[in-house]
């Protein structure tokens, strides 16, 4: 899973945040919750990641509410959130366009009328780029 830097480092800063707002009466109402989230950011930051995997809607809602009232932390959140959601950062989908398997066949087919595959394996071939195997 990744580093769980950034949720630590989105907890303390809404921490941070959250104790300067609450030196006045009026900055409490936003001190408070920044407080208590960015105490759940810290503990989950301690938690192995099976159990982040399984809170990972809290961490989500609760990068929605730092958004709204300490962007950095929100922003921190949401791409720890990011993260667990696709932990390979790559690509949104694992599965080939139609365009891509197009174009394999394409190379596969010449590859074989270049006598460079025998019948076998660009069978062989044909049937894993058509399955997505």
């Amino acid at each position: 899973m990744n580093d769980k830097t950034l949720l630590n480092a989105a907890g303390i800063i809404a921490l941070v945040v959250g104790i300067i707002c609450c030196l006045t009466l009026v900055g409490a109402i936003v001190g408070v919750p920044l407080i208590i989230g960015g105490n759940k950011f810290r503990q989950l930051s301690r938690m192995d990641d099976d159990y982040i995997k399984s809170n990972k809607d809290t961490i989500l809602v609760w990068s929605i509410v730092f958004i709204l009232l300490c962007t950095v932390s929100g922003v921190l959140g949401i791409i720890y959130f990011i993260g667990i959601e696709n932990p390979n950062g790559i690509s949104f989908s694992s599965k080939p366009s139609n365009s891509s398997k197009y174009n394999d066949l394409e190379k596969l087919n010449q590859l074989y009328k270049d006598k460079v595959l025998t019948k076998e394996e660009y069978e062989t071939e044909k049937e894993r780029i058509l399955n997505n195997k």
